[in-house]
């Protein structure tokens, strides 16, 4: 099966170069296995694709062992006796491999493997047959495929106005749905299957797509990506070009991680690492197609987002603005008083005792009134919003229609987003047909529309403050590293010392110890420490001391000697096994504010990843962690932290005194240091705990776990 492989420490700040021309503009393509048998896919892939690519002026040549043409088209017995050069090459045969292996001879540029019996299967015999297409796809010639489909090359409408959206999937039959977007008035610029992703990747199409001057979202249907890195890169180049990423990420459950494993045999990896990584990206994740449609074609229609935050609501009855008032209040949409100036042009076009601050109530007949259009222009101008929502939910032609016609020519205005919510079933409807048809973007339900207006702002505040993590990717190591890395290939485990040795050497603080041998050079130690410590038995063997009570907490000087022997009898005891050091003898930490937990774990497809959550209950109990996906900067740190519901205590929370939350921001990105300079060697890493001090007085790691990779070498 093709594995979501961990790529271990990230590396590359580009995507690969393709020349896609001989893609979507080949001049002669070949098709291996086209067949004139009625009935047949062999037949109707064969017709469907020559009409299509001829008449885009492409020679199309079918590929037969014993057939002199297929359909009036002359056919040869192998793609090697194509005269000159070939672009394109579908492979419709059940045996693929030897096509492919003849394609690679022949140098064509592009060979789609459309059959299936691949990775997808599980078994030897199938992981055997993509590891050799894999081998296959190493040079010059790119394969898409296997277990995928001819979508590439559909026709699509024209006529539409806007940008387009561009459609990756890893399903051809989810894809479907997202092409019919048309029916909305979406434009389409191609849809790309990907099937197992041997070679081209979701990663590579999405970078294409984003470079075309005309692509206004690309939208998919992915159920486990292929390499992280990739992904990341491909959405920073979306994200300096201005495209919207939408997606629909498959996965969420264990039911549907098995699922998408056997469809596709892509790994789906930990579904909130995939979260932080879209959120680092700026990536719209959605569950289903109504979202992705409808949040899609909104970014393919809309202006920017421009002026103060806020949502004006134009509505028929009162009714209808006291939902939609509820559900922007659920969604933290602000949905401000408009401005005095607003009101005031208002009150010249709406009754009195209608509403009209905002939301506005126009009681529906104004719509066919010279009022109506005033009203909503005047709407439209409100300083003190950016986003207006139009509310239809039920079809009276005598009001709606001129509603539609008026709301498409402020749309073509592109002053600000308009989004119209037709929640009626009733669509032949001729204001329904003006709004598609002139690229008004429209929802089908309240709900929906909230959450395209959130999308809008989140996307305004998203580029704003982005700054492209690949900018200051250095690949130059730590001078840490050598020595760190020689440790962790050594071949065995680290003990905590050591653990914390490697910390400081990435400038992360770790508390004053003594490691001890003797009842007697505890007692000295405690003495140099204060007169209280913290005895701990040291061993690589045991990694939570804790929970087998080989911790003594607060021992005085006069208790160090009995707390010495009583932590060696309890390790024989309880750990016979384990190689036991000594003792740390470790000094306390006063008044911390807060007990934090970093760690580094890898995560399919993304190799090794930052956690970050508070110690004790909040991160074991309540799940209050977050991740940062490298590369990163220090606003990601900060949002790591910020997005955790224990954070409120570090700022303070019922007079508490603050913690120091810089210093937490700087050790994490110390970690993500670590990870990128020896993820390839450090299987998990945890600072449990990182003990916070106030405001001003850093963080300090009193206790570390570094498991080594066990597959590390030296190198």
């Amino acid at each position: 099966m093709v594995s979501a492989a961990d790529p271990g420490p990230p590396s590359g700040t580009t995507l690969r170069t393709v020349d896609w021309r001989r893609l979507f503009d080949p001049r002669r393509a070949v098709f291996i296995g086209a067949s004139d048998r009625e009935g047949t896919q062999q037949r109707n892939q064969w017709v469907f694709m020559r009409d299509r690519l001829e008449a885009r002026g492409c020679e199309c040549i079918p590929v037969h062992p014993t057939k002199p043409e297929i359909l009036g088209t002359p056919a040869v017995r192998s793609v090697l006796d194509v005269d000159g050069v070939v672009d394109f090459a579908v492979v419709l045969v059940r045996d693929a491999l030897p096509a492919v292996e003849e394609c690679v001879a022949k140098g064509v540029g592009f060979v789609v493997v459309f059959s299936a019996g691949f990775a997808e299967l599980g078994t030897p015999e199938g992981l055997a047959k993509e590891q050799r297409l894999k081998e296959l796809a190493s040079g010059s010639t790119r394969v898409l495929g296997p277990n995928t489909n001819l979508n590439l090359l559909e026709p699509w409408r024209q006529d539409l106005p806007g940008r387009k959206m561009a459609i990756i999937t890893q399903s051809g039959f989810q894809g479907r749905p997202m092409s019919q977007g048309q029916t909305y008035g979406i434009p389409v610029q191609s849809w790309a299957t990907l099937g197992n992703e041997t070679d081209l990747e979701w990663a590579d199409l999405a970078g294409y797509y984003a470079g075309l001057p005309d692509t206004g979202v690309i939208t998919s249907y992915v159920e486990g990506f292929k390499d992280g890195r990739t992904l990341m890169i491909a959405a920073d180049v979306a994200a300096r070009q201005d495209v919207p990423i939408v997606v629909i990420k498959v996965g969420r459950s264990a039911a549907g991680q098995q699922m998408a494993q056997a469809h596709t045999g892509h790994l789906t990896g930990s579904d909130a690492v995939h979260d932080a990584a879209f959120e680092q990206c700026g990536i719209v994740r959605v569950d289903d197609f109504d979202e992705a449609i409808e949040i899609s074609g909104m970014f393919c229609h809309v202006p920017p987002v421009e002026g103060t935050d806020g949502v004006a609501l134009y509505t028929l009855s009162g009714g209808t603005a006291a939902h939609l008032v509820d559900l922007c209040g659920a969604a933290g949409l602000p949905v401000p008083r408009f401005s005095d100036r607003t009101i005031a042009a208002l009150t010249d076009h709406i009754p009195a005792y209608l509403r009209m601050d905002n939301p506005v109530d126009t009681g529906g007949t104004l719509t066919a009134l010279p009022a109506g259009r005033a009203s909503l222009e005047i709407t439209l101008d409100d300083e003190n919003t950016n986003i207006v929502i139009v509310p239809i939910t039920g079809v009276f032609p005598g009001m709606i229609e001129p509603l539609a016609r008026d709301l498409v020519d402020l749309h073509l205005l592109q002053k600000k987003p308009i989004l119209v919510v037709w929640s009626s079933p009733l669509r032949d409807n001729d204001g329904y047909r003006t709004l598609i048809e002139n690229g008004v973007p429209v929802f089908h339900s309240l709900m929906s529309a909230v959450r395209g207006a959130g999308e809008l702002l989140r996307r305004r505040t998203f580029l704003a403050s982005y700054k492209s993590p690949f900018a200051a990717v250095t690949t130059k190591r730590q001078p840490a590293d050598a020595g760190a890395r020689a440790l962790l290939t050594s071949g065995r485990a680290l003990d905590e010392v050591e653990a914390k040795a490697i910390l400081r050497e990435y400038g992360i603080a770790t508390v004053p110890e003594h490691v001890v041998g003797s009842p007697e050079e505890a007692v000295r130690a405690v003495e140099q420490l204060g007169g209280r410590a913290a005895l701990k038995i040291l061993s690589a063997d045991i990694a939570h001391k804790s929970d087998l009570g080989l911790v003594r907490i607060g021992v005085g000087v006069h208790d160090a000697a009995d707390a010495y022997r009583n932590l060696a009898a309890s390790a024989a005891r309880v750990a016979p096994h384990a190689d036991v050091r000594g003792v740390v003898v470790q000094q306390l930490v006063a008044d911390p504010i807060a007990e934090a937990i970093i760690g580094i774990s890898h995560q399919a497809p993304f190799g090794p990843v930052v956690l970050y959550g508070l110690g004790g209950v909040f991160a074991e109990v309540f799940e209050d962690v977050s991740f940062g996906v490298p590369p990163f900067g220090p606003e990601r740190a900060s949002a790591m932290i910020a997005a955790t519901k224990g954070s409120r205590l570090l700022h303070g929370a019922r007079g508490r005194s603050r913690g120091d939350v810089a210093a937490i921001e700087r050790t994490i990105m110390a970690a993500q240091r670590i990870a990128v300079d020896l993820g390839d060697v450090i299987g998990e890493l945890d600072i449990n705990p990182l003990m916070v001090l106030p405001d001003g007085c850093g963080a300090v790691a009193v206790d570390a776990l570094i498991v080594p990779r066990r597959s590390s070498s030296p190198h």
